[in-house]
């Protein structure tokens, strides 16, 4: 804290801040390619349960965000 200010403050004042935190985009991203994945190889049920871990982890961290307010009441995955 050179400045007085912590990094999120400093990034929010210079409109840094993606619209959907990275943490969250890399989880969809990630699912998105197990989907991918999944069309071809359809009796992969290891890769479909973790389809479905993966799915809830962003269902948990959507509704984080929204009690949070960093993700807008109306996003969906």
């Amino acid at each position: 804290k050179i400045t007085g200010k912590s990094i999120s403050a400093i990034v929010n004042e210079n409109n840094l801040l993606k619209t959907i935190p990275e943490d969250l985009n890399a989880l969809v991203n990630k699912a998105k390619n197990l989907k991918k994945h999944l069309e071809f190889n359809k009796r992969d049920i290891h890769n479909r349960r973790g389809l479905l871990l993966i799915e809830s982890k962003i269902r948990r961290l959507s509704k984080y965000y929204k009690k949070k307010e960093v993700l807008p009441k109306n996003w969906s995955y």
